[in-house]
C-alpha cells in the first residue's frame, strides 16, 4: 500500500532533456542510468528528430522496483510531436506495468487540448485550455538553455504533464556554469534548476543541451550512459522496497492506532505552506512549528437522505474517476439496491470496497474502471474506486493523500471524505467509517496532488504530543 505516489513522483521527477543542437541530434539517441539511493533501477532512453519544419521527441523510461518485497516493473513511452520552439503539437503516453496498461493522446488545436485516454477498456474524452505556449514535461532543461535566461533569474512556464493529463506550471532558473565531475570525467556545464509542483531537480546540460546528470528528491540521480551501460543488467534490478523511503518514525508506540479517537502532532523540517491541511475534522493549533490537532467525530448524521445538494463539483466524473462510466453505475446499483439513506449508503460502499478489493501493492495511474476490473490495488486504489462509487451515488466525495500510523511509523497513504451535512473521513483500504485520528490530511485531489505531498514525507519529523 501507499506507494502510488511514489511511482508517480518517479516519473514526474524524470526529465531527460534531449540535445539542442539540430545538426547534432538527427536521428541520435541518448540513454541515461536512472539510481535510486545510490541503487540503479532503470534506464531512460530519448530521441529527438529534426522533421521537416518540426520535432519529434520521444522517451522510454523503465524502472523496476520492489513494493513490499513484491517485483514491480513500470515501463512508460511518449512520443510527441514539438513546433519548431518545443512548444507541444500532439502527443501518445502510455503507462504498463504488470496486467495493466494505461495510455492517452492528445493534440492542440483551435487553442484547446483535446486529450482521450483509454483505461480499464473504456475511451474517456476531456478537453484542456491551450491558449498559450506549452512544453512537455521531458525537456525542460533544453527550454532553459534555449531561451537563454539571465544567472538566477526564474521563468515560469506552462508544462504538460502525461503521468497526471493535466497542465501545470513549471519554474526554470538558469544557476550558471559550474565545474563538475561525472563518473571520474570533469566537466564544465550549465546548470538549471526545475520546479514542478514543489518538486525541485537539478539538471546539469552541456552546451548543446544534453542533459550529462540529474537530480531530484528523494536520492534520484540519472547519469548520461552508453546504451550498453544503461541497459546492463537491468533485468536484475529491484533491489530497492520503495515503501522503506517514505515513512516517518516517531518515538511514540500506539498499541490500537485504529482506535485512536484524537491526536495532536508537532511538525519539524518540513513547509506545508502550500498543502491543503486545515478542514473540520483537522485543525492548526500553532504554526511554526505546525501542530495539528486531528478528531474523529462524535456522531455521523443517521437520517439524511439522497439527493445530496451541496458540492456538486464533487459529484462530477474525471479522466481517473469515471463515475457516470456504465459499469460503475450498475455497481452502484447493486451496492445501493433500494436504500435511499445516504449514511447506510456511504457504509455499504466503504464495506463493498474494502471487501473486493485484493490488497496488493500496484504500480500504476489508479483510475476507477481500472479497479473495478482487476479487483486489487492499494490504498490509492481503494480511494479513487470509492470516489467514483459514491458519486455515481450521489454523494459528494473526494480523495485525500497525506501519512496514516502504522506501527511506529507514518507512512503516506490515500483515503477518502464524503459530505454528509458535514465532512467526514472514510478509509475503505482500512474498512473505517469515520476513518481513525491517525490519519493527517496534508492535501486533496487526484494524482498531481500526491507529488505535493510526497515532497515532504521522507523529510519531515514529526513528535506525536497527545492521543487517546
Amino acid at each position: 500500500m501507499r506507494i502510488k505516489a511514489l511511482i508517480l513522483l518517479l516519473f514526474l521527477i524524470i526529465s531527460c532533456p534531449p540535445k539542442n543542437n539540430v545538426a547534432k541530434i538527427l536521428n541520435e539517441e541518448q540513454w541515461m542510468g536512472i539510481y535510486l539511493k545510490q541503487e540503479k533501477i532503470g534506464y531512460s532512453f530519448s530521441r529527438l528528430q529534426k522533421v521537416k519544419d518540426y520535432y519529434k521527441l520521444i522517451n522510454r523510461i523503465k524502472i523496476n522496483l520492489k513494493m513490499m518485497e513484491q517485483p514491480e516493473q513500470v515501463i512508460s513511452n511518449f512520443s510527441g510531436t514539438l513546433h519548431s520552439d518545443y512548444t507541444l503539437k500532439d502527443f501518445e503516453f502510455s503507462f504498463n506495468s504488470r496486467n495493466r496498461i494505461f495510455s492517452a493522446n492528445g493534440q492542440i488545436d483551435n487553442g484547446r487540448l483535446n486529450i482521450e485516454v483509454n483505461s480499464g477498456g473504456a475511451i474517456k474524452k476531456t478537453q484542456l485550455n491551450a491558449n498559450f505556449p506549452i512544453y512537455p514535461s521531458l525537456i525542460l532543461g533544453t527550454v532553459a538553455i534555449k531561451k537563454k535566461l539571465p544567472i538566477n533569474k526564474e521563468q515560469m512556464i506552462k508544462v504538460f504533464d502525461a503521468t497526471t493529463l493535466s497542465l501545470i506550471d513549471a519554474k526554470i532558473k538558469f544557476l550558471g556554469k559550474e565545474q563538475i565531475t561525472i563518473v571520474d570525467k570533469d566537466y564544465n556545464l550549465y546548470k538549471v534548476e526545475i520546479e514542478m509542483l514543489g518538486l525541485k531537480t537539478i539538471v546539469w546540460l552541456d552546451e548543446n543541451g544534453i542533459s550529462k546528470k540529474e537530480v531530484s528528491p528523494p536520492g534520484m540521480v540519472m547519469i548520461e550512459e552508453t546504451r550498453d551501460q544503461a541497459l546492463l543488467q537491468e533485468e536484475s534490478l529491484g533491489k530497492i522496497d520503495i515503501l522503506s523511503l517514505f515513512s516517518i518514525t516517531v518515538d511514540t508506540l500506539i498499541s490500537n492506532p485504529r482506535a485512536v479517537k484524537y491526536l495532536k502532532v508537532k511538525f519539524t523540517d518540513a513547509n506545508l505552506s502550500d498543502l491543503i491541511i486545515a478542514d473540520e475534522t483537522q485543525r492548526i493549533i500553532q504554526n511554526q512549528p505546525l501542530i495539528l490537532e486531528i478528531t474523529t467525530p462524535e456522531r455521523i448524521p443517521s437520517n439524511l437522505t439522497l439527493p445530496i445538494t451541496e458540492y456538486r463539483e464533487l459529484l462530477k466524473p474525471s479522466l481517473y474517476v469515471q463515475s457516470d462510466d456504465p459499469a460503475i453505475k450498475k455497481t452502484i446499483n447493486k451496492i445501493i439496491g433500494q436504500e435511499t439513506n445516504a449514511v447506510k449508503i456511504t457504509e455499504n460502499i466503504m464495506k463493498w470496497v474494502f471487501t473486493n478489493i485484493q490488497k496488493r501493492a500496484t504500480a500504476s495511474l489508479p483510475s476507477a474502471l481500472d479497479v473495478l476490473k482487476n479487483l486489487e490495488g492499494d490504498c490509492n486504489e481503494h480511494a479513487v474506486l470509492f470516489t467514483a462509487l459514491s458519486r455515481a451515488a450521489g454523494i459528494p466525495c473526494q480523495i485525500c493523500v497525506g501519512l496514516v500510523y502504522v506501527d511506529g511509523k507514518f507512512y503516506y497513504h490515500a483515503w477518502n471524505k464524503v459530505y454528509l451535512r458535514k465532512w467526514i473521513m472514510v478509509d475503505p483500504t482500512f474498512g473505517q467509517f469515520p476513518a481513525d485520528a491517525t490519519h493527517i490530511k496534508l492535501s486533496e485531489g487526484e494524482l498531481e496532488e500526491q507529488a505535493k505531498v510526497l515532497n515532504i514525507v521522507g523529510k519531515a519529523k514529526i513528535k506525536i504530543l497527545e492521543y487517546h
